[in-house]
């Protein structure tokens, strides 16, 4: 039972950072968080439904990009990028290996371009105003 707090814990985070997606995961297994505690719904129950969250779910999908896809969409994946560099590599190009054609990016992938929303750009006129400053010279 040492193992216990820790699951408790990690509830309760769900529960705080993701609340939307650990409840859609109850619905679907035909449960409701407001249960929780009671004899229908233990903090057990959850911790189980959370941590076997099927790979596609929402939930598994916040836990790790990597799971947003399902094991049938990365073969898919695969198989549709083996096509097109067979394709590919029948053209002038692929003789000339030029123009190599590039995977679908996966979850993973994509979520690293997003940008950082602390992150604030500047307008040109901001830019410009800020590279005519007057500079100080180092010594």
């Amino acid at each position: 039972m040492d193992g216990q707090p820790k699951r408790l814990a990690a509830v309760q985070w769900l529960i705080d950072t993701h609340r939307d997606e650990l409840e859609y995961e109850l619905i679907r297994n035909g449960v409701r968080l407001r249960w929780l505690g009671g004899p229908l719904l233990t903090w057990r129950d959850v911790w189980l439904i959370a941590a076997n969250a099927p790979a596609g779910s929402r939930l598994a999908a916040v836990l790790d990009e990597r799971n947003a896809w399902t094991p049938t969409d990365w073969w898919l994946r695969s198989i549709e990028y083996s096509l097109r560099w067979l394709v590919w590599a029948k053209t002038k190009d692929g003789q000339k290996n030029r123009g190599k054609p590039k995977p679908t990016p996966a979850p993973a992938e994509t979520a690293s371009r997003r940008r950082d929303p602390e992150l604030t750009g500047m307008s040109k006129t901001q830019l410009r105003a800020y590279l005519n400053r007057p500079r100080v010279a180092l010594t």
